[in-house]
């Protein structure tokens, strides 16, 4: 669940640059050179941020279904002890 979190908010960041990117566009195509300069930074480093977070939730999910392979009785129940015979006092094993 931790990484559909991060997962999520990487691809709203991608999103939201890419609005930049569309509005820094339609600033250029309306003659504002200068203008279109701000949007087009903003959207750059929110399009960046969103493919960090992309990478590092899918790094995290990664680790951990190796994690689980490497060690396959903590992922699985342990099964219960079997019973054994019961010991009298006076003797040993």
């Amino acid at each position: 669940m931790r990484f559909w979190v991060r997962e999520l908010a990487g691809w709203v960041l991608i999103l939201l640059g890419l609005l930049g990117f569309g509005a820094s566009l339609r600033l250029l195509t309306q003659h504002y050179y200068i203008e279109a300069g701000l949007p087009s930074l903003i959207g750059f480093f929110l399009f960046r941020g969103g493919i960090h977070l992309l990478k590092v939730a899918i790094a995290a999910r990664v680790c951990l279904q190796a994690q689980d392979k490497l060690r396959p009785e903590r992922a699985l129940p342990k099964p219960a002890p079997r019973p054994g015979r019961p010991v009298s006092p006076g003797r040993r094993r």
